[in-house]
């Protein structure tokens, strides 16, 4: 009997070293594999290429969310406890991402077998690890590496969240309709919501909430819906030419052409 309860004691002991181990995962992405020039981590996910299936555009946010959510969610959670007021929150979530990351291109800080990579994805517990808050060290990112940390706090913090894949760009966008100080409230096709979205621009540090970057305030791009939203994603459509914009210029030509006329018979008369 004394012989089965030491059996029994050491089979509980190890369940509990191998769960400690299983939660205290940092990263999600604990490896990665080449193949055919690009590196893919341990989900499937290419991390040098930001378009098709295995893309790192949305598929990135799915390693930092849900059942994988950690250190970045984590994050958002403790501003939803801090900030009762969504607004506050919102502008305080996007003030941290500026403070404790810093803009850098992927070819000047990512290496991988000694190769360096002129395009690579962090996902956002990536990111949060590679930053500290008590020695005053920055995560390094572009673009998406900024979005893909931003939009795991927020969704942490109780927003519903989408990313923007545009032109060379990935940015972040989050449902707040109530936000007074955005200059576009932007309606997305497909997600049964009227407009109300607004633009999160963290790669400078003076970027307010809100504002929209001039390279996409005519659409073009797309929006995909990360965490629990859902929506069929879209490419928001460039504002039509309106007729009054033909009307402006057939009368500006035609004045053109009455001051041209003009100046010809005044030579003539000449």
């Amino acid at each position: 009997m004394r012989h089965t309860r030491h059996i029994i004691l050491l089979l509980l002991i190890c369940i509990s070293i191998a769960a400690v181990s299983l939660t205290a995962s940092g990263v999600p992405a604990s490896s990665f594999t080449l193949n055919h020039g690009d590196w893919y981590d341990n989900f499937g996910v290419n991390r040098n290429y930001y378009g098709g299936p295995d893309g790192f555009v949305p598929n990135l946010a799915d390693e930092t969310l849900g059942e994988n959510r950690e250190l970045a969610y984590s994050i958002g959670e403790r501003f939803q406890n801090n900030y009762p007021s969504k607004t506050e929150r919102a502008v305080a979530i996007l003030k941290y991402v500026q403070t404790w990351t810093d803009y850098g291109y992927d070819e000047d800080n990512v290496v991988r077998n000694g190769i360096v990579q002129t395009e690579w994805a962090w996902n956002a517990d990536e990111m949060a690890h590679a930053f500290n808050e008590t020695t005053g060290i920055t995560a390094i990112g572009d673009c998406e590496d900024m979005a893909f940390l931003g939009g795991t706090i927020y969704v942490g913090a109780g927003f519903d969240a989408a990313l923007v894949l545009a032109h060379e760009h990935v940015a972040l966008l989050i449902w707040l309709p109530e936000y007074p100080n955005a200059d576009m409230y932007w309606d997305l096709p497909n997600d049964g919501r009227d407009a109300g979205w607004i633009w999160v621009e963290a790669t400078g540090q003076t970027n307010r909430l809100g504002w929209t970057p001039q390279d996409f305030e005519t659409g073009g791009w797309t929006a995909y819906p990360i965490g629990p939203l859902e929506f069929t994603p879209a490419i928001q459509p460039k504002p039509e030419t309106t007729s009054l914009d033909f009307e402006v210029m057939a009368f500006i030509i035609f004045m053109i052409f009455l001051v041209l006329l003009a100046l010809s018979r005044s030579k003539r008369g000449r």
